[in-house]
């Protein structure tokens, strides 16, 4: 495992490849096991997936963003804490901004807490107004291997 501290540089070569546009200055530093976690003042913030850094659920549970959500009915929120895809079946709202391959969080209807981090597989009009197909694929989740690294 290798763990060191980002150069100016390299975090804005990193900027330019964030999945969701949220930033926050602080003191960022890398860590490198089978999984790319960068760390936002000791707190994991992003990890690296195919190319681009997505928002880890602890910078999202900190900061929230009011557009690229996915919201799911409280019987679909055990499946996505479980790694499940999330369907379109079980979505009542989506920003309707939202376009296919953009990285969309997954909250629960009740209390808008983030439970995932996904790459929406339709557009948000579509998860609003299908009852059926793959909405978003999950890449991580709250209580998952990527949750836990420290």
């Amino acid at each position: 495992m290798r763990r060191y501290f980002l150069s100016k540089k390299k975090i804005k070569e990193i900027k330019k490849k964030l999945a969701m546009q949220l930033w926050e200055d602080g003191k960022y530093e890398v860590i490198e096991n089978d999984i790319t976690l960068i760390l936002r003042d000791g707190e994991p913030a992003y990890f690296l997936h195919e190319d681009k850094y997505y928002p880890t659920i602890h910078l999202l549970l900190r900061k929230a963003p009011e557009e690229h959500f996915v919201t799911v009915d409280m019987g679909a929120v055990k499946y996505v804490l479980n790694g499940a895809n999330i369907f379109a079946a079980g979505i009542v709202d989506a920003d309707p901004e939202i376009k296919q391959g953009d990285c969309v969080y997954i909250r629960d209807e009740k209390y808008g807490k983030p439970l995932a981090i996904g790459i929406a597989m339709m557009s948000g009009e579509e998860m609003k107004n299908s009852k059926k197909g793959l909405a978003v694929k999950n890449l991580h989740y709250y209580g998952d291997k990527i949750f836990k690294m420290l």
